[in-house]
């Protein structure tokens, strides 16, 4: 097998004359570093190791040959960098996240994990530095944080492992058990509810409560929805609105994935008449590509785009594109106040700076759950409580797993069980089938209801 041990104190001399083995001569280096220099293996730097650690180097040399051999060759020199030092200067730098992500990931990688684990070795991480990390993290943010901050540090130590930096990575370990957010139910409102948060916002905005609640939109998809993406009964939903690093672009929907919502005739008609009153404007913002995160922001294709629903003012960073973080503040959380859900907002004067005006700061108390998530929640409520399946549920909402929205929605779905025993029943006392109820039939009628037209009240 290819590698061998030099001996750097000496070299072969010429032969004694009396037996005819070759002498050993000290060379210039005799004393001097380090003694037996393991070279010549492929793909393994050379190591060398001080005098009388030649059974020492022996081994090395048997297990270099062997993973090398193999291609499962760890140089535990390449894992002595610390993570702080691997992270910023190897693993960041070539992450791929796509540009929506890729803030997120920072923050909870340089604020969460490296201030508290950043100054260890890589090839010193393992069960027990992983556990008292955890330990630190949980202090200062909660469960839904650790969750996915915890995914992140398992990824940093794979991609280690696929660079050949350490053998294997720790968070694989059976024993190791990855923390859980705590089950809880998706949210869903009644009709009074959703119809009276709906009418507490500025009628240029209540079309957008529609649009979540008849189709099942994402707040980004229902803000970047264009009277053009109607196609009958469906809506192509073919675009967000997101905001990179303070600057707005469009988007594909969430996981990349286009689809198809259903637009029901009251929808339909809501749109029309919204469009009537408010007429409809040309927005241009940047193409943000996923497939392509590292594209400089000035380089990425214009798309221009009529939306349905935009700011009374054009121009600026978003082009008349509404900020969602601005919609939330100033429109969706007052409407929750108007409606009796949440208490108004804890209002201070903060005193700036010498020479600047104070300001208003209104801080409120709003649980996640009633954020505008909830009223693609309660879409899902209403077609599934009408029998629709799972999996046009699925497609609607654009779940590439069915499973994942029956877990999501099963709280949702009609009292299991009732069907069958009513079908046997009917069977053993010899009625005959109930013919609406033959297999492959269904009713379209999983339309939920739409909120009152743009008119009303």
């Amino acid at each position: 097998m290819p590698g061998y041990i030099e001996d750097r104190w000496y070299k072969k001399g010429p032969a004694d004359p009396a037996t005819g083995k070759p002498t050993r001569v000290a060379t210039d280096r005799h004393g001097q570093g380090k003694r037996y220099k393991v070279t010549g293996i492929p793909g393994v730097r050379s190591r060398s190791f001080p005098d009388g650690k030649l059974a020492l180097a022996k081994k090395w040399l048997a297990d270099a040959q062997t993973d090398s051999g193999r291609g499962e060759w760890y140089d535990p020199r390449d894992g002595s960098i610390t993570l702080d030092e691997y992270v910023r200067e190897h693993w960041w730098p070539t992450t791929r996240y796509p540009p929506t992500t890729r803030g997120p990931v920072r923050s909870r990688v340089f604020n969460h994990i490296l201030p508290h684990i950043g100054a260890t070795p890589l090839n010193r991480i393992g069960f027990d530095e992983i556990r008292a990390w955890q330990t630190r993290a949980e202090q200062h943010i909660d469960v839904g944080t650790l969750v996915v901050t915890w995914a992140h540090f398992s990824s940093i130590l794979q991609a280690a492992h696929k660079a050949k930096r350490i053998p294997t990575n720790p968070f694989r370990d059976p024993d190791l058990r990855a923390p859980r957010l705590p089950k809880s139910k998706a949210l869903t409102w009644p009709q009074d509810t959703a119809a009276a948060v709906r009418q507490a916002l500025p009628e240029r905005y209540r079309i957008l409560a529609s649009l979540a609640v008849g189709a099942g939109l994402r707040q980004g998809e229902a803000l970047a929805f264009s009277p053009d993406d109607v196609d009958g009964e469906d809506i192509n939903v073919v675009r967000q609105i997101v905001k990179v690093n303070g600057k707005f672009g469009f988007a594909p929907p969430k996981g990349n994935k286009e689809r198809l919502a259903p637009c029901a005739p009251e929808l339909a008609a809501a749109i029309k008449e919204y469009a009537n009153r408010f007429p409809t404007r040309e927005v241009t913002l940047p193409w943000v590509d996923p497939d392509r995160p590292s594209l400089a922001w000035e380089d990425r294709p214009k798309r221009t785009v009529r939306l349905l629903v935009t700011t009374q003012f054009t121009g600026g960073l978003n082009g008349g594109a509404i900020n969602k973080d601005t919609f939330n503040d100033k429109h969706w959380k007052p409407a929750l106040a108007e409606a009796g859900l949440i208490p108004p907002p804890e209002v201070t004067i903060v005193q700036p700076k010498a020479g600047k005006q104070p300001w208003r700061k209104e801080t409120w108390q709003m649980p996640r759950e009633f954020g505008f998530h909830v009223l693609r929640h309660t879409f899902a409520s209403v077609v599934l409580a009408e029998g629709e399946t799972i999996t046009q549920l699925a497609a609607w909402l654009g779940h590439s797993d069915p499973a994942f929205t029956l877990r999501t929605y099963v709280h949702f779905m009609p009292k299991s069980g009732s069907r069958g025993r009513a079908a046997i029943g009917r069977f053993m006392s010899g009625q005959p089938a109930k013919s609406d109820e033959a297999p492959g039939k269904r009713a379209r009628n999983g339309s939920p209801h739409i909120l009152p037209s743009e008119t009303e009240g």
